[in-house]
């Protein structure tokens, strides 16, 4: 893209969110003088691609500018939402249907920039080294910058045999390497005693995972166990009905709801006995997203729980595809869900406990964060466990 190409498209990016934050409150601004608002940015805009047509140095595409225009719409909105043309839409709802299976990896967007929010463990993904924070600068030669989310997302799901030519970029140095995309079977969760206490460890939030931690649950608490280590680091997306599934076992009553603005669409609740009476605590970092981030609002308001390591990602929303008179589709976050408290989950939610390279202590400094938010973690559960002690 050429620099002029490069300002022009900021320009309309910057236009159409305009136009798009009116557009999304259009009921509202009929009442306010944020009609005359609306207006005058689209007279603006009309102008500028008028403009653009008549005198700019090369013949420009006006659906093409539109395109990108409209992806910097959705990119303004949220990292999850996406603008998909007419003749991808097919392909993307089959994408969507796949999701991570193929590849393990969860990307996201942000200011123009890719990187992998989370990587299932044993997924193609992980066997190429891949971990939370690698920018993924090129795909088969093509620049991540310019293309779509919907589109990487699109690469990502292909199918299992196709390799993709990644340029990798981690701390600042740049690396190839090819991802092979195959079927896999993600690791069930599984318990690990980590200096005598228990920690379950869950790679995923989806259909079969509430058996199996109800099943893993009732054999601690056989046991006689009085304290659980939850490890929700790098759970990206999810299934947030089985979020809430996963939570009735710790947690009776009030779970939560899926809300749009002041309106309560679904409400959550647990309905028989809690398995776990023992004492909480939950790992999350900041790829923990979606349906993780539920289980971790709903623990922490619920069953007491203390949340250790970094602040989560901040985004546990429904999204719902909604057709446009062209053909194309956006794809949406139009609800978003809650915990007890009834707070939509649109912020990162903060931890009791910070674990960040600014508050580490002088003896802890060659202990990599991910091992030091797993220590923070067992001694807040010896901490909790001793006061549970105290007041039986």
């Amino acid at each position: 893209m050429t620099r002029g190409r490069a300002i022009f498209a900021s320009i309309s990016i910057l236009l159409v969110v305009m136009i798009a934050s009116g557009t999304f409150s259009r009921a509202a601004a009929r009442e306010t003088s944020e009609e005359d608002s609306l207006y005058k940015s689209l007279s603006i805009f009309t102008e500028v691609l008028n403009l653009i047509r008549r005198t700019y140095v090369e013949e420009t595409s006006v659906e093409h500018l539109f395109s990108g225009a409209l992806d910097g719409t959705t990119d303004a909105l949220d990292s999850m939402s996406t603008y998909v043309p007419t003749d991808s839409v097919e392909s993307y709802r089959r994408t969507r249907e796949i999701g991570t299976r193929h590849s393990g990896i969860s990307i996201v967007k942000e200011r123009g920039f890719v990187y992998v929010l989370a990587v299932v463990p044993g997924s193609p993904g992980e066997s190429i080294g891949l971990v939370r924070g690698d920018a993924l600068a090129q795909i088969d030669g093509r620049r991540t910058r310019r293309m779509p989310i919907w589109e990487l997302q699109t690469l990502l799901a292909g199918e299992p045999g196709t390799e993709l030519e990644l340029e990798v970029i981690r701390r600042s140095q740049s690396r190839e390497e090819t991802l092979t995309l195959a079927e896999f079977e993600p690791r069930p969760p599984a318990i690990e005693r980590t200096e005598e206490l228990p920690v379950l460890r869950v790679s995923q939030l989806e259909p079969g995972t509430t058996a199996e931690v109800e099943k893993l649950l009732v054999s601690l608490a056989a046991e006689g166990a009085d304290g659980l280590v939850l490890d929700l680091r790098g759970v990206a997306g999810g299934d947030s009905r089985v979020a809430y599934a996963v939570a009735e076992l710790f947690v009776e009553g009030k779970l939560g709801g899926l809300r749009r603005r002041a309106e309560t669409l679904e409400t959550f609740a647990g309905e028989r006995p809690p398995i776990w009476h023992g004492a909480v605590v939950v790992l999350v970092d900041r790829s923990s997203q979606g349906a993780a981030e539920i289980l971790a609002a709903v623990l922490q308001q619920g069953a007491g729980a203390d949340l250790v390591g970094e602040r989560t990602f901040g985004h546990a929303g429904r999204q719902s595809f909604f057709e446009l008179s062209t053909g194309g589709e956006l794809f949406l976050t139009d609800a978003f869900y809650t915990g007890p408290d009834d707070e939509p989950i649109e912020r990162g939610l903060e931890p009791e406990v910070v674990v960040s390279e600014a508050n580490r202590n002088l003896s802890e400094a060659g202990v990599p964060l991910r091992e030091l938010i797993l220590l923070r973690g067992l001694e807040r559960l010896r901490e909790a466990r001793g006061a549970l002690k105290k007041a039986a």
